[in-house]
């Protein structure tokens, strides 16, 4: 994959006047066939590409990841990739601003070649270690993730909670996280680092306020789903962590292209005003 010179603000303003614009999750690439994605291209559709979609399609060798590189293929004009998490909060550090403001989402074309016995070259060198450095990030944030969730036992709510009144009581706090800002901006002030923006300056336009607020939703899913003893397939938990990065690009932009029914309901509780393509 390669990165050309024709760039547009990340929050994509121009092209919302023109057609909706999405953040591509990989259970929508897998399930569309080429025809039907570029027939949502031709109709002014734009599809944004993360860091996680990357990481995701080309940490396994199937067939999904050959026939959808040249689903891809098939829509460049329509293609744009976004900053990681990580260049966001760089950039909200450096700026003081949020990151869509400052950022730009960078037009791609898509490789596909053979090599000689017929097999694709879909991954150079550099995107092969890059894959292999982040699946050792990911695996590295497994055990440290899931001790902070299990913080929710040790919160008043909780306390001695019954198994009728759980839901209700993860029904409260949910609405808590999504609602109340200053305090999310609390609890962002008691955990950040003091490089950060402070955290008056933060809100749902920032990536630190988006992450926030995904981070301890997908918390308390695991509290109510595992509580503190029981815990996930490392896999599923690993497709939790790639969910939370496209989630905060998809709230930042304003949409998402997505057929997992638990991953639109999240993003359509913290983002109502958004659009989905499903």
């Amino acid at each position: 994959m390669r990165q050309s010179s024709v760039s547009s603000p990340f929050g994509i303003k121009a092209l919302r006047l023109l057609a909706p614009f999405v953040v591509l999750d990989k259970s929508f690439l897998d399930g569309v066939g080429s025809t039907q994605l570029r027939y949502y291209a031709q109709k002014g559709w734009t599809f944004g590409l993360t860091e996680a979609l990357m990481h995701e399609h080309f940490r396994k060798r199937d067939y999904y990841r050959i026939s959808n590189l040249f689903k891809l293929h098939g829509i460049e004009d329509s293609l744009f990739l976004l900053p990681g998490i990580g260049e966001m909060f760089q950039a909200e550090t450096a700026t003081l601003k949020p990151a869509p403001d400052v950022l730009k989402a960078t037009k791609v074309n898509l490789v596909v070649t053979k090599g000689p016995t017929g097999e694709f070259f879909e991954l150079d060198g550099a995107a092969l270690l890059s894959t292999n450095e982040r699946a050792a990030d990911l695996n590295q944030r497994l055990p440290k993730i899931t001790e902070s969730w299990r913080m929710f036992s040790s919160m008043e709510e909780f306390k001695d909670v019954r198994p009728a009144e759980m839901g209700a009581k993860v029904d409260k706090l949910s609405l808590r996280i999504r609602d109340d800002r200053e305090d999310m901006r609390g609890f962002y002030g008691n955990h950040r680092h003091p490089s950060f923006p402070a955290p008056e300056l933060i809100d749902e336009r920032w990536a630190f306020f988006r992450w926030i607020q995904v981070t301890l939703l997908a918390g308390l899913d695991f509290f109510a789903s595992y509580g503190v003893d029981k815990s996930p397939n490392p896999e599923d938990l690993l497709h939790e962590l790639l969910d939370m990065d496209y989630l905060v690009s998809a709230l930042l932009v304003g949409g998402l292209a997505c057929r997992e029914k638990r991953f639109i309901e999240r993003f359509r509780f913290l983002r109502p005003d958004g659009i989905v393509l499903k």
